[in-house]
């Protein structure tokens, strides 16, 4: 078991002025939201926490038909379809996977992420694959997504043309619903794998929809869900008083939540983040109806990196962030600068580059503690899937307690739906007339607005 810390020290008032002066009182807040969401699981409402009960046999079994097969796999799919799984590839495939070569890479494929609907990005995916030699999988909850089918027919005709048996390379991920993927997947024969209907897209990194693709990489998806069953060990503390500090930071009118991990595997997992946070408390009406406009802005950023770009910003502009620090605390393949051939820097002679980014952080913390600027901080022991899938559910959690604590519905994205019907209305999508007609006669502009 590894260890996971969350220090909120940065973010009491003992520390910084204006910080949180009674941590329990704002835990009692989340208690509200946490009770909540166990409710909505024991009824089988929401069903992302019992993912980590899966054994996953059909996914390892479907490995084993696939293993050593293949040069190249296409993950087809956007938002919460790829946005978990890129931050599972970007975490623990090595910096550069693609260029390794076959037997480098342990004799699994290259991949590449055909997420949006960009003729630049998916034409290359395809140019730098053999069709023969290539296995897709098509990730839609809801089969329907636009952005996902137009890159899977470009993809499917370009493997149409070329391959004997299409159905052996062509994976389906999908609710098991009666969706137009679904059906059209069972009539040609493919293999599916399902995402449970009360799995929402955002929350369903730890379904086959993150877990088969890894596995096809080889990552152990195992520790992936042992990480995750960590979290809610010690009764839900850490998920408490995570949420406890955001709901204080929210109700102080922080505007602005920042993750920064001093990783660059981690890049992307804030990404990952940005999305659940933005789409699971970014909500017009409460459940009840009544206009709250609510919402916080969530910001990736990454160290040591933005310490050259966004610092300057976070230390002397405005106190309207909290910023959520990720330490890793044993880096992989750490380097010793055992020489130095400037004489100014002998003071980096045998430091360690790990040693140096996580001084770096230390100080970045100080630093802006010194202006009272409010932050927190989650230490890892290590990057890989244990760690990843503990991050992954614990944020899966602290995000909905978060919502049910103001009585939000933290699974549902009304304000995504609207401009997708107007893009159906556009294409000529049956069904959607009316959304073209409105369309037509409200996207108006004025020429000379126009420079």
């Amino acid at each position: 078991m590894e260890k996971v810390d969350i220090d909120i020290n940065y973010a009491i008032s003992k520390y910084i002025q204006g910080g949180i002066e009674n941590i329990e009182d704002y835990k009692n807040k989340a208690q509200k939201g946490l009770s909540q969401l166990i409710k909505d699981v024991e009824e089988n409402k929401i069903g992302f926490t019992k993912l980590i009960e899966n054994d996953y046999s059909n996914i390892k079994n479907f490995i084993k038909s696939v293993s050593g097969k293949f040069n190249d796999l296409i993950v087809v799919g956007i938002g919460g379809s790829s946005l978990g799984f890129e931050a599972i590839a970007d975490a623990i495939l090595p910096y550069g996977y693609n260029s390794l070569s076959f037997s480098e890479r342990g004799g699994y494929p290259r991949v590449w992420i055909a997420d949006n609907v960009d003729p630049y990005k998916s034409y290359w995916i395809t140019k730098n694959c053999v069709p023969q030699d290539t296995v897709v999988c098509v990730i839609t909850k809801s089969g329907s997504t636009v952005e996902t089918i137009s890159n899977f027919m470009y993809i499917y005709n370009w493997l149409e043309e070329e391959v004997e048996d299409i159905k052996e390379h062509i994976v389906i991920i999908t609710d098991n619903a009666d969706n137009p993927l679904r059906k059209f997947a069972k009539e040609k024969n493919f293999n599916i794998f399902d995402i449970p209907l009360n799995v929402g897209g955002r929350y369903s990194v730890l379904s086959p929809v993150g877990m088969l693709p890894a596995a096809i990489l080889g990552m152990d998806i195992n520790k992936f869900l042992q990480g995750a069953k960590e979290v809610t060990m010690n009764n839900y503390e850490k998920i408490l008083y995570l949420a406890a500090v955001y709901i204080y930071y929210i109700e102080k009118k922080y505007n602005i939540n920042v993750i920064m991990p001093y990783s660059s595997r981690l890049n992307a997992f804030g990404r990952w983040f940005c999305q659940l946070w933005a789409e699971s408390l970014g909500k017009k009406y409460n459940l009840h109806g009544d206009v709250i406009n609510f919402g916080t802005t969530p910001l990736p950023s990454l160290g040591a990196n933005d310490q050259h770009s966004l610092m300057q910003l976070f230390k002397e502009g405005p106190s309207d962030k909290i910023i959520t620090f990720i330490e890793v605390e044993n880096h992989d393949f750490e380097i010793n600068l055992q020489k130095i051939y400037i004489r100014e820097f002998d003071y980096l002679k045998e430091k360690k580059i790990g040693e140096l980014i996580n001084i770096e952080l230390k100080s970045t913390e100080l630093a802006l503690k010194k202006e009272n600027k409010s932050s927190i901080k989650i230490k890892i022991e290590n990057i890989d899937e244990y760690t990843l899938g503990y991050l992954f559910m614990l944020y899966q959690y602290v995000v909905p307690v978060i919502g049910y604590t103001y009585d939000i519905d933290p699974f549902n994205q009304p304000g995504v739906e609207e401009g997708k019907k107007f893009a159906y209305g556009l294409m000529g999508r049956a069904g959607y007339e009316e959304k073209r007609k409105e369309f037509e006669e409200t996207y108006l502009k004025e020429d000379d607005l126009i420079i």
